[in-house]
């Protein structure tokens, strides 16, 4: 049903396309374009069309010299697009529409038909790749779709990534303040410290310029010195230490006790001379 109303609208179209254009020469050199209605004995009528209303034209047949039929403009590119369309209505093919559309797109005015074309090969062939790829369809977890059926589609999880990366940025945002803020601390510091060395460096630099010290400066100088402490006077008289604190006379030596017992090497006092004896 569909290939025979596309051939009906394919006569159509092509008789109106087809249609004859004639230019009539007047006698005065001039020319006029149209399709030639009628003509006689007495008048040539031409139908004109200008700014898309056809008008009627009537001239004097002396004053038409001759009429020149000639095709209408388009004529020879809608003949080969009437012999392209008849083979793809034959053939019910994806990859026949798909070369017609190609070829609609790259003529003037056939930009209609082109998108027609490419239409009928996605109804032939709804995962024709090329087809749809022409038609910058995309594909979306394994459905093909237009771009803005994509983006509908994809919307929810676009803005939902978009949220997180935002929420993310500002993390590394209030991290990045912070360490901003300890790193201000630490310049800080660094800053006194830097401050209170050029300080010392200022005072040394001051007690580099003092003059230079007394050469007596370093000799040794006596540290005691003698001190005479007399004994505190009584009421009565000088103080007479008591008996008690007069020092104690130490024992006289302790010879050896009888009871003692005589050293081991030492002989008898009556084998004195035994032991001279022996010895010579």
């Amino acid at each position: 049903m569909r290939c025979r109303a596309h051939g009906v609208c394919l006569a159509v179209l092509a008789c109106g396309l087809l249609a004859r254009a004639d230019l009539v020469h007047l006698a005065d050199g001039t020319t006029r374009e149209g399709r030639v209605v009628e003509a006689n004995d007495k008048e040539v009528v031409l139908e004109v069309g200008q700014g898309g209303v056809t008008l009627t034209v009537r001239l004097p047949r002396n004053q038409v010299a001759r009429i020149e039929e000639k095709a209408a403009p388009g004529a020879v590119v809608m003949a080969e697009y009437v012999a392209r369309l008849s083979e793809a209505l034959k053939s019910r093919s994806a990859d026949h529409w798909l070369a017609l559309g190609l070829w609609c797109r790259e003529r003037p005015g056939f930009r209609d038909k082109a998108d027609e074309a490419l239409r009928r090969a996605l109804e032939l062939d709804p995962n024709h790749v090329q087809t749809r790829l022409l038609l910058g369809h995309v594909r979306v977890n394994d459905a093909w779709m237009s771009r803005r059926e994509a983006v509908q589609a994809i919307a929810p999880e676009i803005e939902q990534n978009a949220r997180l990366r935002e929420l993310e940025l500002q993390a590394q945002l209030e991290e990045a303040r912070t360490d901003a803020l300890e790193a201000e601390a630490r310049a800080k510091a660094l800053e006194a410290k830097i401050a209170e060395l050029r300080k010392d460096i200022e005072d040394l630099r001051q007690r580099l310029a003092m003059p230079p010290l007394p050469a007596d400066y370093y000799r040794p100088r006596a540290l005691y010195r003698p001190v005479i402490i007399l004994p505190p006077r009584g009421p009565r008289g000088p103080h007479k230490p008591d008996a008690k604190d007069a020092p104690k006379a130490e024992p006289p030596p302790k010879g050896p006790s009888p009871t003692d017992a005589p050293p081991e090497n030492t002989p008898p006092a009556g084998d004195t001379a035994g032991a001279e004896t022996a010895g010579k």
